[in-house]
């Protein structure tokens, strides 16, 4: 959620952080980045929406990591997030980074001002500036170099990492036995009307030696999740639109899962580990905000819980991301053995192409998060273009000949040619499929004549 200052007064708060716009149609508007961060870009299910058309429609996203850090990622986008003149894909921020997406630059300020008033939203375009108002000057309280001038004495750094970590474990404990955590506050999407669904889902096991979150968000018919493993260092993030019309299983499956008739919270209690779930799920008119902490889960929650991870593992692959490097690098091997195997036997049947593009792209994704690349990495990429340039071409000849058939009334010969491009492109998202469906709807109609 984005705060709006109208009016700051100073508070040394370490969970918000002050951003200005320094150049676009907003300057001089300065707002809190807070505890749950900010998503930016054109579209209105944003929190922070800029009317920019350089702009993607989601194009990056603000956020603290559980250590206290704030983070920038950039969501994909066309024109890329840059801080500092630097083309960024997940970068931490200080104090006097600027960012630029699109028209705008951001400038990352070292004050985190409470607001004295404030309107809060959770989806809004930012007004223009006031004419001849000058925001007052903020100090920079992220400046360490009074602390280090006197600090003299160094524990070991073991020390302090296992110092820091009990630490970061017992204030999560204590967020969410206040409530902190609470995912009420949902966000409002303008497409959630179209679906009725909405989903907050968060995930969070601590111990000693390591912190692993799992965030993810639904609604506007968009899928954010974003995972946090200190253990593996791994910080990824993934954005993906889901067609209404493949939510219809998923929503039935809700429906009957019995989580509305759960309680809103169990607690437990555990000692030096923390495992705690939080959900919130909307279902038309209806909304409901479980939370378990530190035992075992009740059997609708758990449930609905396996769901929507299953939901998430599906739509953005995020089902690898939990094994350790040597076994994603095994497993991208064997998928980019497979694709290769497929692509020599393209000419088996149309849909082969399809299927090896699949399994170079399952291989990438495999590899994602792995640096340095293995040796075989060119490989991954060189047969992902081949056979995504090869299907291509094939999808161009296939789409000719329909529609020299169409233009010579042989409906039956285009039938034959749209048939066959959509058993070489299966998936019913895809562009191309979507085009031969709607022609060969209209074609059957001509051969019932």
């Amino acid at each position: 959620m984005v705060t709006i200052l109208r009016d700051n007064t100073l508070s040394e708060n370490p969970n918000n952080t002050l951003l200005e716009i320094e150049v676009g149609p907003a300057r001089g508007q300065r707002y809190v980045i807070g505890p749950n961060g900010a998503r930016i870009g054109r579209d209105s299910s944003n929190d922070f929406v800029i009317h920019d058309p350089s702009l993607s429609r989601f194009h990056c996203r603000i956020y603290w990591t559980p250590e206290g850090q704030l983070r920038i990622a950039d969501l994909g986008s066309t024109n890329t997030t840059e801080v500092n003149r630097q083309p960024v894909q997940d970068v931490a921020l200080m104090p006097g980074d600027r960012i630029a997406i699109g028209d705008t630059v951001v400038r990352v300020l070292g004050g985190s001002p409470q607001p004295a008033a404030v309107i809060t939203t959770d989806t809004f375009a930012i007004p223009p500036p006031v004419a001849g108002h000058s925001a007052p000057e903020v100090p920079n309280l992220f400046d360490q170099s009074a602390h280090e001038a006197t600090s003299g004495n160094h524990l070991p750094k073991s020390l302090w990492f296992g110092v820091v970590t009990v630490v970061v474990v017992a204030v999560i404990a204590l967020f969410f036995k206040l409530g902190l955590f609470d995912t009420n506050k949902r966000i409002a999407t303008a497409g959630a009307a179209l679906t009725g669904l909405e989903i907050q889902y968060e995930k969070v096991q601590a111990t000693a030696s390591n912190i692993f979150r799992y965030a993810l968000n639904f609604g506007g018919n968009t899928l954010i999740a974003r995972i946090d493993n200190l253990d593996n260092a791994r910080h990824v993030t993934r954005d993906k639109k889901v067609e209404p019309q493949t939510l219809g299983p998923l929503i039935q499956r809700l429906e009957t899962s019995g989580f509305f008739t759960l309680q809103d919270d169990y607690q437990g209690m555990a000692q030096d580990v923390l495992d705690a779930w939080d959900l919130t799920l909307t279902l038309g008119t209806r909304t409901k905000h479980v939370r378990v902490v530190n035992r075992v889960e009740p059997e609708a929650f758990a449930a609905v819980r396996a769901i929507v991870e299953e939901f998430g593992k599906n739509e953005l692959g995020l089902a690898a991301l939990s094994l350790p490097p040597e076994r994603l690098i095994e497993l991208a091997r064997e998928a980019m053995l497979q694709g290769r195997k497929i692509f020599d036997e393209r000419e088996v049947s149309f849909g082969r192409l399809y299927k090896a593009l699949k399994a170079y792209h399952e291989a990438d994704v495999y590899l994602e998060t792995i640096d340095p690349k293995p040796d075989f990495y060119a490989q991954v990429i060189g047969g992902q273009a081949d056979a995504k340039r090869e299907l291509q071409q094939r999808y161009d000849d296939r789409d000719f000949r329909a529609e020299r058939a169409v233009k010579l009334n042989d409906w039956t010969d285009a039938a034959k040619q749209l048939r066959i491009i959509l058993e070489m492109i299966p998936e019913r998202e895809d562009e191309r499929n979507k085009q031969a469906q709607v022609k060969l709807m209209d074609v059957e109609r001509h051969l019932k004549r």
